[in-house]
């Protein structure tokens, strides 16, 4: 995991297979403790995730029922939504119309050789 954001139980993408997961509040006047929906969005801020299902906090990593929303839970327990998004390159507008261009040629072209005609530019 050199370099890798581990994935946390409070990200908002983060789910549980067996629901069941809940977020320990920090906030003194929840009398519970407990959140009631756990499927709402969630920050770090607002607690640790506690697993009703083996009665301890959530460990990712190790867990079989874990999976993220976005489908970016790697086996290894990290993120892998931060890689996916870095490797993202922007295209330049000039790039772009280009390849529209040429995209539109071809059509072009295709449509002129189906109805029988040259195609001359």
């Amino acid at each position: 995991m050199k370099g890798r954001h581990p994935c946390e139980a409070t990200c908002p993408h983060f789910r549980c297979g067996q629901r069941a997961l809940y977020i320990r509040s920090r906030n003194p006047q929840n009398q519970g403790g407990y959140r009631s929906n756990p499927w709402e969005q969630r920050t770090a801020q607002e607690g640790s995730a506690f697993c009703n299902w083996v009665g301890d906090i959530c460990v990712v990593s190790k867990c079989n029922y874990a999976f993220c929303e976005r489908r970016a839970l790697l086996p290894d327990g990290s993120c892998g939504l931060e890689e996916r998004e870095s490797s993202v390159k922007a295209r330049s507008i000039e790039e772009e119309a280009r390849r529209e261009e040429a995209i539109l040629r071809a059509a072009r072209e295709r449509l002129l050789k189906k109805t029988g005609r040259e195609f001359f530019e």
